[in-house]
């Protein structure tokens, strides 16, 4: 291979083409080298976008694959920018058609590197591991270093994503290593090219930094403090030599980072300042604020740290617009709840519960925005014009936030965004304050919880960090916070171990046992001295899948038995259940045991159950077995009080939306009645039962709104809930449904008759096992 060959190959081929440049063309050149300069301005990329996808379906066209390969590529690289994931993928796997009909290998290796960052983008780093690794072939085959390098860096941070970090750092030395080599031989081929080598060489070099900051990151994951502190202090040695701002602020911040985890908290705030001046990009901001934040705290500095702090988590709120974006994953932070986190802690420490409460409740909300992400199609159809609006009015803010240079009129033209956003919002809530809540964190504070708590109520709110668990007892008058000595990894442990013993059905004295110690260590410290008529409890990471009813008050008396028990996700959700409580006559809808085509799923008791239920109200719709579709499902539910599934669940923890009601397959449909799905049913409810298996455990996420059936039926229109939080016994559901209804009936409140069904069932099957998988979620009456 020549030498220019070689240096086209490692500098990501620049191409000139022979006919005459367009407009277009001259402001965007078809090269991949300007795609990239182009993402380096969200406003730039944006404008790129349309003008690479015009000159791919031109080149197209025209039979000039090489040329379609190059600008669809780059398309993708801006979509990709702008968090328009979809769009980067499609693009991506357009730039991948043309290089493989080009049959030039080298092209089809960088349009394969693209497709693979893509995959990590959409959390599906398992997709991009081949990808990357076709790509590492056909540029060794092609003695091309630059997407050889680029593939062994797509390779490492797929690994690192997966946790597998011995495999990262295999790549990622291989990537450094192979630039290493090449950039020496490159300066020297740069000076026949003048200044487009430079600028080659200058993009090449920019690869090798990027490298390294991978490399860096993650030694710092495995606790290797030097190596990390090394390949950081490289890359910064780098982007000072090719005079890249944000490579410099990258490399600056990850020593700070490294700094600040080895104890030196004064080096790593001079470094964290310094990294903030340098770069004030919104998700670099967040981030750097932070760890600001965690080495002022670790000074004992604790007003600084929680000024920072808040700053960290204002830019995270501010990112809604770019929450698909990979940029906001890349982190070495494994996600954002660590922020609130760190927060919550501060303020506890500083004898600020109130404040705390604030923060956990906006943990809360956030957490439940993440696990939305870009996917709109959740909301009701009425609300999609608003949507995109929205994220339009964000993807505005955001790309003004991200101007380098700070002038009067930049200045001006933000507020002026902001303001035209904050009279957006203003709107929607107008039209629907709870939409309103999926497209922005909207939390209630704690005056406004204490406002909406009943009379004798007493709330308790958990938030599980790594250091402790924090539990806060709210009534209407009154707030206290205390830190409880339970830590993050051995709650979890705690809350699995007792769900294990109650899961076998043995042991009974181990597990009263347990009972009682678990209601020693997070109930009675909030309880001492108090009288209540009910309790709400609103759990928090682990604590969700623990049956608070079946804790132990004393010797041989559960919980439940001192009074109703209900829950939330989060205590601001009550501004939506109460908006929600519907009157009037009650009339049933009534599902169970749909035919799932395989008889090791069959509910014999379940059918059973429903048709008891039935029974005891005349304004009934009852489907079972084949008749149980998801057609007539969405067709009769929402003209109906009280919901009634008998049915199997199947949650998926990696996709939450993704979770469903197992329902009677059709001609039209599989018979999944997907959490996404519900999201966009519009319901007039009173209740929804799902006495089916597992319905609780959604997604738990270290932020932290439970995110699955439950949620989505809330939101579709009900303001009460009964879920279970284990695989219950079929005989034993059937006689439990039968008497709440029978309460209910009898004119019991929700809470109130769920209990007395529950002891009902205590006192035939005194084993937890067979009652306190049961809960409401939402209001109680």
């Amino acid at each position: 291979m020549s030498s220019p060959d070689l240096f086209a190959g490692v500098a990501l081929t620049i191409l000139a083409l022979t006919s005459c440049a367009t407009t277009e063309e001259h402001r965007f050149p078809l090269d991949y080298q300007a795609g990239i300069e182009a993402t380096y301005q969200p406003d730039r990329a944006r404008e790129a976008l349309p003008a690479y996808l015009g000159m791919g379906s031109d080149l197209e066209r025209r039979g000039d694959f090489v040329g379609a390969a190059i600008a669809y590529r780059n398309a993708s690289l801006s979509a990709r920018v702008l968090g328009r994931l979809q769009d980067a993928l499609n693009t991506s796997q357009k730039a991948v058609e043309m290089a493989e009909r080009s049959k030039k290998p080298i092209h089809l290796a960088i349009t394969l590197v693209g497709l693979g960052h893509i995959h990590i983008g959409l959390n599906a780093p398992q997709k991009a591991i081949p990808v990357f690794e076709r790509a590492a072939h056909l540029a060794r085959e092609s003695q091309n270093p630059g997407p050889e390098a680029g593939s062994y860096s797509g390779l490492g941070l797929a690994y690192r994503r997966l946790g597998k970090l011995e495999q990262a750092v295999e790549h990622e030395t291989k990537a450094v290593a192979v630039l290493e080599a090449a950039i020496p031989r490159l300066t020297i081929e740069s000076r026949r090219f003048g200044v487009e080598g430079q600028r080659r060489l200058a993009g090449l070099e920019r690869n090798y930094a990027e490298g390294l900051l991978g490399l860096g990151w993650t030694h710092a994951n495995r606790r290797q403090w030097e190596p990390a502190r090394l390949a950081f202090q490289k890359a910064l040695d780098a982007g000072n030599r090719i005079r890249v701002p944000q490579v410099v602020a990258s490399a600056t911040q990850g020593l700070g980072i490294i700094a600040a985890r080895q104890g030196d908290f004064q080096a790593a705030v001079g470094q964290l300042e310094e990294a903030l001046r340098l770069s004030q990009r919104p998700e670099f901001v967040a981030r750097t604020q932070e760890a600001l934040g965690r080495a002022y705290r670790g000074m004992g500095r604790l007003p600084e740290a929680e000024a920072a702090l808040r700053q960290a988590v204002a830019g995270i709120e501010d990112l809604r617009s770019l929450i698909g974006s990979e940029e906001l994953r890349e982190s070495f932070f494994e996600d954002k709840a660590a922020t609130y986190e760190f927060l919550v802690l501060t303020l506890i420490e500083q004898g600020k519960g109130s404040d705390a409460f604030d923060v956990s409740e906006r943990a809360r909300a956030r957490a439940f925005l993440d696990l939305l992400g870009n996917r709109v199609t959740l909301s009701r159809v009425r609300s999609q014009a608003l949507i995109a609006e929205e994220r339009a009015l964000r993807e505005r803010i955001s790309a003004l936030k991200a101007q380098p240079e700070d002038s009067p009129a930049l200045r001006r033209e933000l507020e002026l965004a902001r303001e035209a956003y904050r009279a957006f919002l203003q709107r929607v809530r107008q039209v629907d304050r709870e939409q309103s809540s999926l497209m922005t964190v909207e939390p209630l504070t704690l005056s406004q919880v204490q406002a909406l708590l009943p009379e004798d109520a007493v709330l308790l709110e958990y938030f599980v960090t790594q250091q402790a668990t924090i539990l806060w007892t709210v009534d209407r008058k009154t707030v206290s916070a205390i830190s409880l000595p339970l830590r993050g990894p051995g709650l979890a442990r705690l809350v699995q171990s007792f769900r294990e013993m109650i899961a076998s059905r043995e042991r009974q004295d181990d597990t009263q046992r347990m009972a009682q110690s678990l209601f020693n260590q997070l109930v009675r410290p909030a309880l001492r001295g108090r009288t209540f008529r009910e309790l709400l409890i609103v759990p928090h990471d682990a604590l969700h899948y623990l049956p608070f009813q079946a804790l132990m008050s004393a010797p041989g008396r559960y919980l439940i038995q001192d009074a109703p028990l209900y829950y939330y996700s989060s205590a601001s959700l009550m501004q939506f259940t109460r908006a929600k409580a519907q009157g009037g006559t009650a009339n049933l809808f009534a599902l169970g045991n749909p035919d799932l085509q395989d008889p090791t799923l069959n509910l014999r008791y379940a059918e059973r159950e429903v048709r008891a239920v039935a029974a005891l109200f005349p304004d009934t719709v009852l489907l079972t077995r084949r008749e149980a579709t998801k057609a007539t499902t969405r067709e009769h539910s929402p003209r109906h009080t009280i919901l009634h599934f008998a049915t199997h669940a199947e949650l998926d923890e990696t996709d939450p939306l993704g979770s469903a009601l197992r329902l009677a397959p059709s001609n039209s449909d599989d018979g999944r009645l997907e959490v996404q799905e519900i999201f966009g049913m519009e319901l007039h409810a009173s209740l929804v039962v799902l006495s089916a298996c597992e319905t609780a455990l959604g997604k738990l996420t270290r932020g932290d709104e439970l995110t699955g059936l439950t949620r989505a039926f809330i939101y579709a229109g009900t303001p009460s809930i009964i879920t279970t939080l284990w695989k219950v016994s079929d005989r034993a559901s059937y006689e439990l449904m039968r008497e709440f209804y029978q309460h209910l009936k009898a004119g019991r409140d929700k809470a109130e008759a769920l209990r007395q069904a529950q002891l009902a069932t205590l006192a035939k099957y005194p084993h937890p096992y067979y009652w306190a998988a049961y809960q409401l979620t939402g209001e109680p009456r």
